[in-house]
């Protein structure tokens, strides 16, 4: 799918940073990429963060990853997002030939509040699953703020990887979210089993509800809580059988055919 632009502030914000990492490496940075609800449409100041994706050289050193993390932590212009920056930092190698565990040079979150930033190392090598998504949404839709497009340097996912992933996912919702985040997460995940899109929640809730993929009531209220309509709450009964029925065909079909 092709990518919208994202909106202005954030734009202007992930260019700022950009700049201000490429500089830190002395022309090391091979590209950056907006992806998340910027790029995907739905992107809300209140509720959304700034998606970022950075590729540096291969055989960049410690040294200079701390260069970068330095950038990160400083003081930044006010983030046009109210939950904040969440930027991942890759070589070009881990982008170009995405495999578990899914390793990474450094992560940089604000916790709540956005007063303060996280800087995460994969120093243990454990790496971070979520890449995998992150990966997949910036070649179907990622913002090239710089380098080339995406496509060019972000190996292809795996199909069937990517519908655990989403599976799993919902899960996680479940547990730790309120009802609209696996509901619409599920929507979302429907159109991408059906025909391979990556779309934002909300345009996943209207599409499923449009080809009938799940309960009307349900992703209704899903929708309308997402848009600040109504105040979140627990999945209730129906919510949950529609999010568990979507995780067990995503398992069924990432059981089957390899690909395709």
């Amino acid at each position: 799918m092709e990518a919208g632009p994202p909106p202005d502030q954030v734009l202007g914000y992930a260019r700022l940073l950009t700049r201000r990492v490429a500089d830190a490496l002395g022309g090391r940075l091979r590209a950056a990429y907006l992806h998340g609800s910027a790029v995907l449409g739905g992107w809300r100041p209140d509720r959304s963060d700034v998606d970022l994706l950075l590729l540096a050289e291969d055989g960049i050193t410690r040294p200079e990853v701390s260069a970068m993390a330095a950038v990160l932590v400083a003081d930044q212009p006010e983030c046009p997002a109210r939950r904040g920056l969440e930027c991942s930092v890759v070589t070009a190698g881990q982008a170009a030939r995405p495999r578990p565990p899914w390793p990474f040079l450094l992560h940089a979150a604000d916790l709540p509040g956005g007063h303060r930033r996280r800087i995460i190392y994969d120093d243990d090598r454990n790496g971070d699953r979520d890449l995998l998504m992150h990966y997949t949404v910036c070649r179907a839709a990622g913002w090239p703020v710089h380098g080339p497009a995406p496509g060019a340097l972000i190996g292809r996912v795996p199909r069937p990887v990517i519908l655990r992933y989403l599976a799993d996912e919902l899960g996680w919702g479940v547990e730790h979210a309120t009802e609209e985040y696996p509901v619409l997460n599920a929507c979302r995940a429907l159109i991408f089993l059906a025909d391979g899109r990556i779309v934002s929640k909300v345009a996943g809730g209207r599409m499923a509800a449009e080809r009938g993929l799940g309960p009307p009531a349900v992703i209704r209220r899903a929708l309308g809580r997402q848009q600040g309509h109504a105040p979140p709450q627990p999945a209730a009964a129906d919510a949950l059988d529609f999010i568990r029925a979507t995780a067990a065909a995503l398992r069924s079909a990432a059981a089957g055919p390899a690909d395709r």
